[in-house]
């Protein structure tokens, strides 16, 4: 809502009423708004909303457009005596749609007496200042047009309402009472209208005006009016003022008005529902009990709208169809009707046409005859017989076309007698289609009735199946108690059953309690992060947990005894935000925002994935864990945290920690340790002494860090990873089963506002150059600024990436449409939080590859060049969308603050009957260690019903696959991604050779698997069946392999000590499958 008159009217902002809430808002807008005015006229367009005339202490005639999505104002005609309709206002606008084009229609309206504006031909203009112009303006070409009118228009008319019913027609409210008994509205002005649409057709809402102040509700096809009476004076007695309407429900709308001059001004919202009967009914919604209101109307319309709909749209479809034959059958009898009646005016045109020639004939005859009766003695006898002939043949004519008149006239006489004799058959007609609409009506009433019992019949079975399913419930908890008796003989048994219902209750009830503590802590993150995803994990204290969230690169382990009973902990894994770190220190991690509820009572151990490659034990000595507060002054702001353990050949690593902020992994540049810090032993674990760190407790936690009261350590010494700290059989991993809960977050194909502000000059993600200001960096205040020789933003830092730093590419592809797709191969850091994040971004419809790469860069700031080889490929064409395709690491570390530079796009295009064999299209990676080529594989569209059918069926079953080259590796080692790979394609042959039992013995042995895996998959009273719960062991073992391919070689061990021919065969096979595939 914009503009008015009033000491309280802000013309420089928009004010916004909120639905859902019953709330006004000011928003401020941009660009240049029209004057201050009144009495103007608005209508809306899509998103766009479009403003004329008005009066500003002196009549408009400029038009301003308003865009919702951007708030920004646009002079669309400017205030000119020159073009467009006469400064006016309190005009109707209306938009209309045709020819492709949208206009604005503008009718009538008040102008000042002294305008000098040029009159439009046609119109009328009164002595009070009325007009009854009519104009167009199309929007496309930004044109005023002053159209030709056909039909009668309005008189000279302003201060009225002009309502749009469809694209291209709208209700005048300015028409007097036609008189009679007919109940009609009384004469007024500055009165409001709204169009209501329900299943009975649309109606015309009409509020207030002076001087009646009444409410009338107009029955658009029937013209027929309706009074609605016991409302309120503060929502009738206005004029001038604003109105709109809100659907609600399909029944129900709500009438939302304000201002007006008279002493009622503020917010009025009326209840206007359609009832079952075919009538109205309103009520008054209180602003305080707004939203209690609206939440009880939609569960109740929503919930008895049922059967009773369906039968209405029955009903609704029934007279449609009745009333489409009737005025066809009445269409095509109006057509013969005015065949025959033109056939008739144009034989009487004719035979008045030959009776006027023979009239004028016979008048020369005789005014001849005339004159030679008195020249007769002048003539002679031979020129007077010529001329008797003559006249003899005039009047044998005459009698001729008289003859013929009588044979048209009794022609005339018989169509007379036809159309009669229609109009009888016309009268019969439309008694036997009356017949018809009664013999419906019975029908509906009847079937109304076969309705009404049948749902009377529903409701008994319904009450029915309620009082039984109450019986057996009292059943079930009888038996409940009786069970539960019976239990309390086995003490074993009932330490086990009591500790699982406790958790199943706790997962129940305490839904509200997760979510309100969630909420909160979500609410503490600044603006300027990415969050990747949520998650929240209970813990019981009577046990020691494992908590596994690797799909985001995230463990946690609990000793016995260091929680109480019930406690949450809430994680947030962050892809990216405005990170200040040491200087001299990347994170080589994602952030992880980590809150506790209640009080820790020992110290828990976190692990988190980084992307640094360690062979040796000097490696380990680089990484130190970060930490850094949630909240202001020093937001984000990184310092290093004393202990922490790495290991060679682990991607994760571990710290104890009994308080909680946000927490990543950094890695000091040169190798340098800060002070304090241990180096290496002689084994392949980096482990650092503890120590309290006065300076990380002053930067300060989040306000459920400080609640535990308790102050912050940090422990390296014996913290090993998960695997080793934890008894096996009280572990948790992402099994639905446990109690622990997943928060699911999506994030935004956007950076946040505060990311856009820093980059410049950013091209499309296929453009062939991208510029990053070098004030990338987040401003600073003055505090930030003194420590600016100390820490440094994230963004910068990540150019000095470390040399081993792990990178991960994935392709994928975006079909566009049939034989068309847009393939895409995209790098970030080898972190699962950034894998996520990125898959996130894309659409549902995106199609993945199975496989991912990791590899390191050959040079610091590297190059990763894809050079593409089509080759010949019949019916196929691949074309790079950039030249040359080359991703830079510096660039790829800008992700996700900076999407596009991950990714190098080609199009693939399949000609539709061409194209017959599958694309197999290879892609040479370099400037990475290893070296690599990938494959674009697609599969060509269907070019008949048939072959669409074997088609899709082949390519369902397919996946497409990316290959490298053969490399030099160490002896007995094994690729994952291949060996994962072979361990899917040949799973039925591993279950039909190994024993289950005995696999899992072996598998626990070799540590593959755990205690309580081991259990989970042996219980024959979990419901699953043996075959199953093999599928299971498998899946376990090949997400075993996907992390470490040294675990194929184990498995290809455990096969080989079945001692078996059989079981040999099968690991030779794995083994040559595998060699294959390399």
């Amino acid at each position: 809502m914009w503009g008015g008159v009033g000491s309280g009217v802000h013309y420089d902002v928009m004010e916004v009423y909120h639905l859902l809430t019953g709330a006004w808002d000011q928003k401020p807008t941009t660009g240049t708004p029209p004057q201050g005015t009144w009495g103007y006229s608005s209508v809306a367009i899509g998103k766009d909303i479009y403003y004329f005339g008005g009066n500003s202490y002196q009549y408009q005639n400029s038009l301003y457009s308003f865009s919702v999505d951007s708030f920004k104002w646009r002079e669309l005609s400017p205030y000119s005596s020159d073009h467009g309709p006469m400064k006016k206002g309190y005009c109707g606008m209306v938009s209309a749609h045709f020819d492709g084009e949208d206009y604005l229609v503008i009718i009538g309206g008040s102008r000042a007496s002294s305008t000098n504006t040029s009159k439009q031909t046609d119109a009328q203009y009164s002595a009070g200042g009325g007009c009854n112009e009519i104009h167009y303006y199309r929007i496309s070409s930004d044109q005023w047009i002053s159209p030709v009118v056909t039909g009668d228009r309005p008189p000279p008319i302003d201060d009225f309402t002009l309502t749009p019913v469809t694209n291209n027609t709208a209700d005048i409210l300015e028409v007097p009472n036609p008189g009679g008994s007919v109940q009609w509205p009384k004469r007024r002005y500055g009165h409001s209208s709204v169009l209501i649409t329900t299943s009975s057709g649309p109606h015309l809402l009409v509020v207030g005006g002076y001087p009646a102040h009444d409410v009338w509700l107009l029955d658009i096809n029937k013209r027929k009016w309706k009074e609605l009476i016991n409302l309120p004076d503060n929502f009738t007695k206005r004029y001038w003022h604003s109105l709109s309407v809100w659907s609600v429900t399909p029944t129900t709308n709500w009438i939302i008005e304000f201002g007006g001059l008279i002493e009622h001004k503020n917010t009025a919202v009326i209840e206007l529902r359609y009832t079952s009967d075919n009538d109205w009914s309103t009520s008054v919604i209180p602003l305080d009990q707004y939203q209690d209101q609206l939440r009880r109307r939609i569960l109740s319309d929503w919930e008895n709208l049922g059967l009773s709909k369906e039968v209405q749209l029955l009903r609704g479809h029934l007279q449609e169809r009745e009333r489409e034959f009737y005025e066809e059958q009445l269409q095509r009898e109006i057509k013969e009707k005015e065949q025959i009646q033109q056939d008739r005016e144009k034989e009487q045109q004719q035979l008045l046409q030959e009776k006027a020639t023979l009239s004028q004939q016979l008048d020369d005859a005789t005014t001849l005859l005339e004159q030679a009766e008195k020249d007769k003695s002048s003539l002679n006898l031979e020129d007077y017989e010529k001329l008797k002939t003559k006249v003899a043949e005039v009047l044998e004519e005459k009698t001729q076309v008289e003859e013929k008149k009588q044979i048209i006239t009794e022609d005339y006489e018989k169509l007379k007698v036809k159309v009669a004799d229609m109009e009888e058959e016309k009268e019969q007609y439309l008694k036997e289609k009356q017949i018809i609409i009664d013999d419906n009506l019975n029908l509906t009433l009847e079937k109304d009735n076969v309705i009404a019992k049948l749902t009377l019949q529903v409701e008994e079975q319904s009450q029915n199946e309620k009082q039984i399913i109450t019986d057996l419930r009292a059943k079930v908890s009888d038996n409940e108690l009786y069970t539960t008796k019976l239990m309390k003989e086995k003490s074993q048994l009932q330490e086990r059953v009591t500790s699982l219902e406790e958790q199943s209750i706790k997962e129940t009830s305490s839904v509200g309690l997760q979510f309100n503590y969630l909420i909160p802590s979500m609410d503490s993150l600044d603006s300027s992060v990415i969050i990747a995803g949520q998650k929240l994990f209970i813990l019981q204290g009577d046990r020691s947990d494992s908590l596994q969230w690797e799909k985001y690169g995230f463990r946690l382990e609990c000793p016995q005894g260091a929680v109480s009973k019930d406690t949450e902990v809430a994680v947030t894994a962050l892809a990216g935000g405005n990170f200040k770190v040491p200087k001299g220190t990347v994170l080589v991690s994602a952030v992880y925002a980590i809150s506790v509820s209640k009080a820790l009572l020992k110290p828990l151990v976190i692990e988190l994935q980084h992307c640094v490659d360690l062979r040796n034990t000097s490696q380990t000595g680089c990484l130190k864990f970060v930490r850094a507060p949630l909240k202001s002054p020093n937001a984000y702001q990184f310092s290093i945290v004393e202990g922490g353990s790495f290991s060679v050949g682990n991607r994760y690593g571990s710290i104890e920690r009994d308080e909680f902020c946000a927490f990543g992994i950094g890695h000091v540049g040169n190798g340098d340790t800060p002070i304090g810090g241990g180096n290496g032993s002689e084994n392949d674990t980096q482990t650092q002494g503890t120590n309290n760190d006065s300076e990380e407790e002053t930067n300060g936690d989040t306000p459920n860090d400080s609640s535990n009261g308790a102050g912050e350590n940090s422990s390296g010494g014996g913290a090993t990873p998960s695997t080793s700290t934890t008894p096996p059989h009280d572990s948790i991993n992402d099994d639905p089963s446990q109690l622990v809960r997943e928060v699911e977050s999506h994030t935004t194909d956007e950076p946040t506002v505060q990311q856009l502000d820093h980059v410049l000059h950013v091209s499309d993600s296929d453009g062939p150059t991208a510029t990053v200001s070098s004030e990338q960096c987040p401003a600073r205040n003055d505090d930030e600024s003194l420590q600016s020789s100390t820490y440094h933003s994230t963004s910068q830092s990540d150019n000095n990436a470390p040399s081993d730093t792990l990178y991960s590419g994935m392709m994928y592809y975006d079909k566009k449409e049939v034989g068309c797709w847009k393939a895409m191969y995209s790098v970030v850091r080898d972190l699962e939080v950034l894998k996520r994040y990125l898959e996130s971004k894309h659409k549902s419809s995106i199609e993945y590859d199975d496989v991912v790469d990791s590899f390191k860069f050959i040079q610091p700031n590297g190059t990763l060049e894809l050079t593409l080889h089509t080759g010949h490929q019949v019916g196929w064409t691949v074309n790079p969308i950039r030249n040359p395709m080359k991703l830079f690491q510096s660039r790829v570390d800008q992700f996700p603050l900076t999407p596009s530079y991950a990714t190098c796009s080609m199009s693939v295009y399949a000609k539709p009957g061409i194209a017959k064999d599958p694309l197999h299209c290879p892609i040479k990676l370099t400037g990475i260690d290893p070296s690599m080529t990938i494959y674009i594989d697609r599969w060509p569209p269907p070019s008949s019903p048939s072959s669409m059918i074997d088609s899709a069926s082949s390519s369902s079953s397919s996946t497409a696959s990316i290959s490298q080259t053969r490399r030099e590796t160490e002896e007995g080692t094994f690729r994952s991604d291949i060996a994962h790979r072979v361990m899917t394609e040949c799973t039925g042959m591993i279950k039909e050779r190994l024993d289950l039992n005995t696999l899992v013995d072996k598998l626990l042995e070799k540590r593959m698997i755990n205690e309580r895996e081991k259990t989970k998959v042996l219980d024959e009273r979990c419901g699953l069946t043996a075959n199953q719960r093999m599928d299971e062991l498998l899946s376990l073992v090949k997400g075993s392999i996907r992390e470490d391919g040294e675990d194929f070689g184990l498995f290809l061990e455990i096969i080989k000590q079945e001692n078996t021919r059989r079981a040999d065969r099968l690991a030779q096979t794995l083994l040559d499958n595998y060699k294959r595939l390399l």
